[in-house]
C-alpha cells in the first residue's frame, strides 16, 4: 500500500487485520461512502419516526390541557428523536471529512521528502551566498589594512568630499585610519 510507506511494521502489526485496508485511500474511500448511506439512511428512518411520533403524541388531548400542553409532552419524546437525526447527520458528515482529512494527510507526507530537499538546497545555496559575501569583504579588508601608499605625499583617489590635508608630525591625513600610527598590523 503507498499511502503508508513511512509507517513502522511494528506498529502496522499491531492493527487488526479487517482495518488495514482502511489505510489505502481507495478502500477508505468505499468504506467512508458505505457508512454515509447507512448514516443518511438511519437519519432519513429517525426523521420519519419523529414525524409520526409527533403527528401522534401532538393529538393526544387530555380533558383540561391547555392549548401547548400536548406539544410539550410529545416534546420529551420528539427530543430523543432529533438527537437520533442530528447524530446521524453528523456522523455521515464526519465519515466525508474522515475521508478528506486522510486524503490530505497522504498527500501531505507523500511531498515531505521533497519539500524537506528544496529546503535543504535553498540553506545550502544561502550559505554560500553568506560564504562568499563574507569571503569578498573579508577580501576587500585584508586589502584595505595592507594597501597602505609608501609615502605620504602619494596621491590616491580620495572619497567625495575629502581631501589630503597636512595632520600633526608632518603626515598627509586622508582618512581616520591614517592618524594611528600601524606596525605590524
Amino acid at each position: 500500500m503507498p499511502e503508508i510507506e513511512h509507517t513502522n511494521d511494528e506498529v502496522l502489526n499491531r492493527v487488526p487485520a479487517e482495518f488495514r485496508p482502511l489505510l489505502n485511500l481507495e478502500h477508505l474511500t468505499t468504506w467512508t461512502a458505505a457508512r454515509q448511506r447507512e448514516h443518511n439512511d438511519d437519519r432519513v428512518t429517525y426523521e420519519a419516526a419523529r414525524a409520526m411520533f409527533q403527528a401522534v403524541l401532538r393529538s393526544q388531548e387530555v380533558k383540561g390541557d391547555g392549548p401547548w400542553s400536548a406539544r410539550w409532552r410529545a416534546r420529551k419524546v420528539e427530543k430523543h428523536l432529533s438527537r437520533l437525526v442530528k447524530a446521524s447527520r453528523d456522523a455521515a458528515s464526519a465519515s466525508e471529512g474522515l475521508r478528506i482529512a486522510y486524503a490530505d494527510h497522504v498527500r501531505t507526507v507523500a511531498a515531505l521528502p521533497g519539500q524537506r530537499a528544496e529546503k535543504a538546497k535553498a540553506k545550502a545555496d544561502r550559505r554560500g551566498r553568506v560564504n562568499n559575501f563574507a569571503a569578498k569583504s573579508l577580501t576587500k579588508t585584508v586589502a584595505a589594512v595592507t594597501a597602505r601608499p609608501e609615502s605620504d605625499e602619494e596621491s590616491s583617489s580620495e572619497i567625495a568630499g575629502q581631501s589630503a590635508s597636512k595632520g600633526s608630525g608632518g603626515r598627509t591625513v586622508r582618512g581616520v585610519n591614517d592618524l594611528f600610527d600601524r606596525k605590524g598590523a
